[in-house]
């Protein structure tokens, strides 16, 4: 977190001490978004085929590890792939998450997820701020969502039969905002805080032997995410001359 402290301080000191115009309005865009996530799921989910997944049925097994939808806290990050069509209006494809334990692979986690959304630019509607070098946004989309995660549901001296579960294909929505600072038209910087709501149903006890089933209740199985991200984007006019 001292990190992710340390770029958002780097990036707005980038952003004030050289400004440019908020002037990439129409156009193609791609970047990065780096920083952290914190999520929030449900435990010990009711299934309706708890008894297809061997590792339930292990003596002393904590399905409350076994059946969650709260994985990925920690380190996040998206690429972006968006086309400004209006100015004030942007459609962007963003693909990432949030990933825990990267270097534990015993006990690795991750939210993941590719959406669709649409970004919008309210300061690009009022002409008496043209001049400015920032741009605030709020956005909102829809996608594809997967929880992924290695549970440790047996006691100490037992191992898992199948080592990671999932919940895939889930829907999700996502929503949030942020604002992107101009220090040369072609490239912004900016602060982008997000939110993810995931409705996840079918669950997957193992990959290789497709073998699946569902929350008993799918209210039962929702996750949420907040992310909170530094970000960098190149921007290009396409526009011919």
């Amino acid at each position: 977190m001292a990190t992710l402290n340390r770029c958002v301080a780097a990036l707005l000191l980038t952003a004030v001490l050289l400004p440019g115009a908020a002037s990439a309005s129409d156009g193609l865009y791609f970047g990065f978004n780096l920083g952290g996530a914190w999520t929030q799921g449900e435990r010990n989910i009711l299934l309706e085929a708890l008894a297809l997944d061997p590792d339930s049925k292990v003596a002393g097994a904590n399905t409350d590890e076994l059946v969650r939808t709260d994985g990925g806290t920690g380190f996040a990050g998206d690429f972006r792939l968006g086309y400004n069509i209006l100015g004030f209006v942007a459609i962007e494809l963003l693909m990432g998450g949030s990933f825990e334990n990267l270097s534990d692979p015993d006990a690795f986690a991750t939210n993941f997820g590719i959406f669709g959304l649409a970004r919008f630019f309210p300061a690009q509607l009022f002409p008496e701020v043209a001049d400015r070098f920032w741009d605030p946004y709020i956005f909102v989309g829809g996608g594809a969502h997967a929880v992924i995660y290695k549970p440790d549901a047996h006691p100490a001296e037992g191992k898992m039969i199948n080592k990671a579960r999932a919940w895939w294909p889930s829907a999700a929505v996502k929503y949030g905002f942020g604002c992107d600072f101009y220090p040369v038209p072609f490239l912004s910087l900016g602060l982008d805080f997000g939110f993810t709501n995931g409705f996840h149903e079918e669950y997957v006890i193992d990959f290789d032997d497709d073998i699946t089933t569902n929350a008993a209740d799918s209210s039962q199985s929702r996750s949420f995410a907040f992310q909170v991200s530094a970000s960098i984007l190149f921007h290009f006019d396409l526009t011919p001359n």
